[in-house]
Parts: structure tokens; C-alpha cells; sequence
């Protein structure tokens, strides 16, 4: 059995590699690599062949994909090709041959592994045929009736139809008339010829009935026509058809039996080919589409209609006389197609040509003296036109990939390297909290933004996995958007403070704003975060879709209008932290972080707008959209806790913690604006208002209760030795002054 089968398969060497391409070079689609080829099946049959090679063309050359070409010996090899998926599509199959009925029944309705693609365009005519010169004779030939026409009966004896022959229209009225002529002449009419005689009359007669005999060749009236078939194994009906009809026709098949399909068509055509070149009278068996019926062949042949084939007839019957029914040539596919390759399974589905331009192709192969591939290319060529608005689109056509491991284990990785810095740099915030340069910046809120800073590194290292869901999809939005909450909520409520402070004229409502009523706040900020996330996350949950470049598609996350809603509001929050950063840009040195809050936010700004603007205007691979998406905290947060966290460790290394000025004073000579005793107060104040100890100047800790009671001694204490050094101007300037002195 195998065989059998390795020798009824032959794989033939029709790629383009083997042959030259069809289109010129600037119309050829590139051809991919990327993708598996397609395989095409065919019967070793012209008719088959011919549709493989156009299909070859127009998949290889204007989809761009390659192919290769089976042929088949047998229906059944095919269908079990299709069936398994070796093949992925037939477009040649004739639903009345009884083996494609059999094999239609197991594979496309019982396992449904090949799918009945609808028909080719191609119909498959099947009957009897005349030659044309016959035809001319006498346009009763146009059906099987007129054989039972004696004078049709007597064409079909003459060795050769002579060019320009008019069927004799001779009737019995007419044989009469002459007769009547005849007997009124002077061979038989004394009245015309008295010399007539009866023996003449009768010899007159004679002779014409003689001529009419031999014109007619009534002399040989049982000698029936010739009419060749195909083999018994064909299954013909011609035989039985000239039975149950009763025409006088001699039935025959010339060809040997033992042919294949090809070989006895080609012998039927070498049988044909003489007799009609010798114009002898006959009628054959015959089956369009043909290369005898191209355009440019020499023959031409009529149809001869038979009984009209309708629902009633039964061509399996010994009393059947209805004629063979033109069939619909079908197209199969693999069930297997659409999966693999969705733009072939559409263009299989749509394939279409009729079988005058099979014929025709053919023709230019039989009597062009071209090459299969040759005249197929010609007629694709020629007919491309009307072809191209059902061609399928190939750039919808992609292979799937992913970002590569390597770029998602460095990115994993340095996010991961990330968290440990901001880990160290919490441990650090709690071992110096009481550090002036860490107690300015408030620890509870560094914490918090470290917090977040980790929480955003979520984003990236949830992509750790290759293949993307629904859940991790929403777990990074949770990470990156709850993320930039934290940071940036409580960066903003640490510059809201120093503003409130530094932007009144009394210090008493600023006073107020503790840790804990910032605290408060902030999880008001963070509250409002979470119900915008979980509003997103219930109304709209983001899906998993494809993205697609240059013939390659890739998972990615849906962005709907929630992204862009959470993206406006955070844009807005930075433009508000922004300004507040601006309002504070003269706060004494130690509280200098809103010049750095402003730097940060800036750099959000303009990275994230950037990177969004890149996002949303183009389509990279999938190496690129990964590594943009994950730039986008990769180098904001960094940033943000970089420029907040970096001077402040630097001065505690250096030993300079608890140095920094609390003054806006310069004492290098800039004689920039002298403080106020207010802004040297404001200054503790917003020491004091965070909520941690503070120390004496003999360096033991004391309260915040009793530091501020400190701090308003001190200003009642200043304002009244400013108002005794104003007392002595006044007295020192009356001192030795006549003009003050007479005044008085």
C-alpha cells in the first residue's frame, strides 16, 4: 500500500525557483520566508494542472507566500492528502464521479476535515459532438432528432461531407411534382410527342426514380452512423441512450481501455483529429472544457442536444434517455487552511475562472507550442485585471511572534534591581529620619513615594511571562497607575505644605498641616485612585489584542478611553504640582525639594508625552512597543526618586545632614532679601509640623510641643528687643540735636 501511494504522488518541481516569474519584477510581491509554504493539490490531469499553475501564480507572485504543487493520481490520495493537512487546497473535483461522491461523504460530512469550497467557475460539459462542417450541412443537426431524418441517415453514409453540401430538401410533393412533369413531357404525352411510346415513359420514369434512389441512398438504408465513445470504465450512457432512443447509430470506442484519464482523451482526439481533417460524418463522445474547443484549435465542433437532463432521469437506469447533465467543477479545501493561513483559505474560496479559458490555455499548450507554465502565465497576464478585486489582502497576513526573552529578562531585570535600590533607600529614610536634611523632606511621605516607586515597577516585571491575559493586563494598569498615585500624591502634598507655609502671611493655619491631616489627605488622593481604577476595571476590563507590523503581530493590552481619561487627569496633577513648585522656589535651602519636585515633573511630562506620543502615532515590533511601554516608568520613577533621594543621602555622607540652611539669607556677599524673624520661624515651623522630634542645642530630644512653644518665646522675645532698639535710635537722634531738642 505505501507503496503504491509514494508511487501515485509526484511532487513536481513548479515552484518559482525552477521557472522564471510571470510578473515583471517592479508588480512581484516579495516572497516570504517566514511562513509555511502552501501546498497545492492537483490531479495528473491538464485540467487540473492548469488551475494549480494559475493559483501557483497568483499566491507566490501577488500574495507573496511559496507554494508547492502535488499531483495526484487518484481522487483518493488527494482527499487523504487534504484530510491530514499534508495538501491545503484542490481546485478541481466533479461532484458526479462516483469515487468524489464516496470520498465527499467520509471527509467533508462525516469528518469534516476537508470543507466544499463551492464551485470553481468552471462547468464541465458532457455529451455528443459534430463536427461544424457537418452542422453547415443542415441545422436539424442541432439535435439527436433529426437522425431519425432519412436524409440525415443518408449524410451520415457518405464517405466525405463536400464542402458547401445543403441538405436536399427534396419531399414527397416535390418527388410528385417531377413525376407529374415527367408524365406531361414528351416521353409520356402523345399530345406533346405523337410519336411517344409506353416503353419510353416508362424508362423516363425509371431513370428518375433510379437518380432519386441513388441521391437518397435508399440502397443502403440500414448502414448506420458512426458515433465513437470512451471505455466502459468511463460508465457512458451512449449506448444505452441509441438503444432506448432507437437512432441508427453504430456505437464504438477506438481507444484502448487500458488508458488513464489523459491518454484516452489524447487517443479520442488522435482518432477525431484524421476523420475531421477528411471531413468524413461522425458524432463523438466529448467533454468540455478541452483543448479541441480553444480558440485557436483547427477543429471545431457543434453540441448535439440530447433529452434535457432534469430531476426525473435516472442515468443509473437501463430505460433512461435523458442526456449527461453538466456538472459544476467544485473546489476543496483543508479544514486545516483557515488556521494556517487565512489569506490562501479566502483566496481558494474566492479562486474563480471558466472553462472557455482552461480551454484556451490548453489550446496555446497543444497548438501554441508553449509550455504549461508559459500559456498559463500569458492568460493570467492577460486577465489579471479582472481578477485583482477578489484577490485577498496578503498584508493582513502575519506571523505571530513576541518580544524576544532576552529583552524581557534584562528589563525584568533591571526593574527588579530597581526595587532593591528603592528598598535600601526606605531602610535609609527610617535610619536617618531625624536628621534635619531627611526630617525637611518629611519621611513619612519619602517613604510613601518609595513605596510607589516600587509599586510601579510592577508594570514591568508582570511581563515576565510570554503570553498575556485579561488579569495581567489589569494588574499592570493597577501597578503603573496606582503606582504614579503614590509618588506623585505625596510629592504633591509635601509642596503643598512648604506652599501653605511660605505663601501666607501667618504661619498659624500652615501650622496646622501636620503628618497627620497630610496623611489624611493623601489617602483621600489614593481613595480617588483606586475608585477611577475599579470603575475601569468592572466597566471596561482591558482585553488582550494584536498588534501588527511588517507582517508580524504580537499581543498587547488594549488602550480604550480609560487610559487616555487616567493619562489627562495625571497630566493635570503634574501641571498643578508644577505650578505649586514654582510658588515655593525661594524656600530657605532646606526645603529646596519643591526645585526638585519641579524637575521631576517636568521629566514626567516630557518623557511620558513623548513616549505616549510614539506609542500612539507609530507601530514597531514587538521588541519596540515592550521596550517603550516600559521606558515609560523605567525612566520617570528612576528619575523622580534619583533627584528627591540622591542630594539628601549625599549631604548625610558628606556629615552635612543637619547643616543646611533654614534661612533664605546668602552669607557669601549675593545680599539676597534678609530674612524675616517669620521665615526663620516658618522654617522650624515646617520642621515641627511633621510630626518628629526635633532636638535641643545640647542635642537631647525634646517634643514638638515643646519646640513651638520655644519657637513663640523666641518671636516675642525678638519683638520686643526690635522695639527698645528703636527707642534708642529715637533717643540717640534727639541727643545733641537743637532742632529736635526745640521741638520737643
Amino acid at each position: 500500500m505505501t507503496r503504491r501511494v509514494v508511487s501515485t504522488i509526484i511532487l513536481l518541481a513548479l515552484a518559482g525557483l525552477a521557472t522564471a516569474a510571470c510578473f515583471p519584477a517592479a508588480e512581484r510581491r516579495p516572497l516570504r520566508t517566514d511562513l509555511e509554504p502552501i501546498t497545492i493539490s492537483a490531479l495528473n490531469v491538464d485540467s487540473s494542472r492548469t488551475s494549480a499553475m494559475i493559483a501557483k501564480i497568483l499566491i507566490e507572485e501577488k500574495l507573496g507566500l511559496p507554494t508547492n504543487t502535488i499531483v495526484h493520481e487518484t481522487y483518493a490520495t488527494a482527499f487523504a492528502s487534504l484530510g491530514t493537512n499534508t495538501n491545503d487546497f484542490l481546485l478541481e473535483a466533479y461532484p458526479a464521479d462516483a469515487e468524489v461522491q464516496s470520498l465527499m461523504e467520509l471527509y467533508v460530512n462525516t469528518l469534516r476535515s476537508v470543507v466544499n469550497a463551492g464551485p470553481s467557475g468552471v462547468i464541465a460539459e458532457t455529451g455528443w459532438f459534430i463536427p461544424e462542417y457537418l452542422y453547415e450541412v443542415s441545422p436539424l443537426l442541432d439535435s439527436y432528432t433529426a437522425i431519425y431524418d432519412e436524409r440525415i441517415q443518408a449524410i451520415f453514409r457518405l464517405s466525405s461531407i463536400p464542402p458547401g453540401l445543403q441538405l436536399d430538401n427534396s419531399t414527397i410533393r416535390s418527388v410528385v411534382n417531377d413525376i407529374d412533369s415527367i408524365l406531361a413531357g414528351p416521353a409520356c404525352n402523345v399530345a406533346v410527342n405523337a410519336s411517344a411510346l409506353a416503353e419510353d415513359c416508362a424508362a423516363a420514369v425509371q431513370a428518375f426514380t433510379t437518380y432519386m434512389r441513388v441521391h437518397a441512398q435508399l440502397d443502403e438504408e440500414s448502414t448506420p452512423g458512426t458515433m465513437w465513445t470512451v471505455p466502459d470504465s468511463w460508465q457512458p450512457m451512449d449506448r444505452l441512450l441509441v438503444e432506448n432512443l432507437g437512432l441508427n447509430l453504430n456505437v464504438t470506442c477506438p481507444v484502448s481501455p487500458n488508458l488513464t484519464v489523459s491518454q484516452t482523451m489524447d487517443a479520442m482526439v488522435g482518432v477525431i483529429g484524421p476523420a475531421y481533417f477528411l471531413r468524413q460524418p461522425f458524432i463523438t463522445y466529448a467533454a468540455k472544457p478541452h483543448y479541441v474547443f480553444a480558440d485557436n484549435s483547427p477543429a471545431r465542433f457543434h453540441r448535439m442536444q440530447l433529452p434535457e437532463y432534469d430531476s426525473t432521469c435516472n442515468i443509473s437506469s437501463s430505460a433512461n434517455r435523458c442526456g449527461y447533465p453538466d456538472q459544476s467543477v467544485i473546489k476543496l479545501i483543508s479544514s486545516g487552511l483557515a488556521g494556517k493561513n487565512p489569506v490562501v483559505y479566502d483566496f481558494a474560496a474566492q479562486f474563480s475562472y471558466s472553462g472557455n479559458d482552461q480551454s484556451n490555455i490548453l489550446g496555446q499548450v497543444y497548438f501554441g507550442g508553449q509550455s504549461l507554465e508559459e500559456a498559463t502565465c500569458e492568460w493570467v497576464l492577460a486577465n489579471f485585471a479582472a481578477m485583482e478585486p477578489n484577490l485577498p489582502d496578503p498584508s493582513r497576513l502575519v506571523s505571530p511572534t513576541s518580544v524576544s526573552s532576552a529583552l524581557r529578562i534584562a528589563f525584568v531585570a533591571i526593574a527588579c534591581f530597581e526595587v532593591f535600590i528603592f528598598i535600601l533607600a526606605a531602610i535609609g529614610v527610617f535610619h536617618y529620619r531625624r536628621v534635619r536634611v531627611i526630617l525637611s523632606g518629611s519621611p513619612t511621605f519619602l517613604l510613601l513615594m518609595l513605596l510607589g516607586a516600587v509599586w510601579s515597577m510592577f508594570w514591568i516585571i508582570l511581563n515576565y511571562q510570554e503570553e498575556l491575559s485579561e488579569s495581567i493586563c489589569m494588574a499592570r494598569i493597577w501597578a503603573r497607575h496606582l503606582g504614579f498615585v503614590l509618588i506623585y500624591g505625596a510629592l504633591f502634598l509635601k509642596t503643598y505644605r512648604i506652599a501653605s507655609v511660605f505663601n501666607t502671611k501667618s504661619s498659624t493655619n500652615a501650622g496646622h498641616l501636620t503628618d497627620r491631616v497630610l496623611l489624611f489627605r493623601f489617602v483621600l488622593i489614593v481613595a480617588y485612585g483606586c475608585v477611577m481604577l475599579v470603575a475601569w476595571s468592572v466597566s471596561h476590563p482591558p482585553q488582550v489584542t494584536t498588534m501588527v507590523h511588517n507582517n508580524e503581530s504580537y499581543e498587547v493590552c488594549e488602550v480604550t478611553w480609560w487610559d487616555n481619561a487616567m493619562y489627562i487627569q495625571e497630566l493635570i496633577a503634574m501641571f498643578i504640582t508644577g505650578m505649586l513648585c514654582y510658588r515655593v522656589r525661594k524656600a530657605p535651602s532646606a526645603f529646596n525639594g519643591s526645585k526638585r519636585a519641579a524637575i521631576s515633573v517636568y521629566n514626567w511630562i516630557m518623557v511620558g508625552v513623548i513616549l505616549q506620543i510614539i506609542l500612539n502615532s507609530t507601530t514597531g515590533p514587538a521588541d519596540f512597543y515592550f521596550a517603550v511601554q516600559s521606558l515609560e516608568v523605567l525612566i520617570t520613577v528612576p528619575i523622580t526618586m534619583l533627584i528627591s533621594f540622591v542630594p539628601k543621602f549625599y549631604l548625610i555622607a558628606r556629615g552635612k545632614g543637619d547643616g543646611v540652611a533654614t534661612s533664605t539669607y546668602n552669607p557669601s556677599g549675593s545680599h539676597r532679601k534678609t530674612p524675616s524673624g517669620s521665615q526663620n520661624a516658618k522654617a522650624a515651623e515646617i520642621e515641627m509640623s511633621s510630626g518628629h522630634d526635633s532636638e535641643s542645642e545640647n542635642g537631647t530630644p525634646y517634643s514638638s510641643k515643646a519646640a513651638s512653644s520655644d519657637v513663640k518665646a523666641l518671636r516675642h522675645e525678638n519683638a520686643r528687643l526690635m522695639h527698645e532698639i528703636e527707642a534708642m535710635r529715637t533717643q540717640l537722634l534727639r541727643m545733641h540735636n537743637p532742632h529736635a531738642m526745640n521741638n520737643a
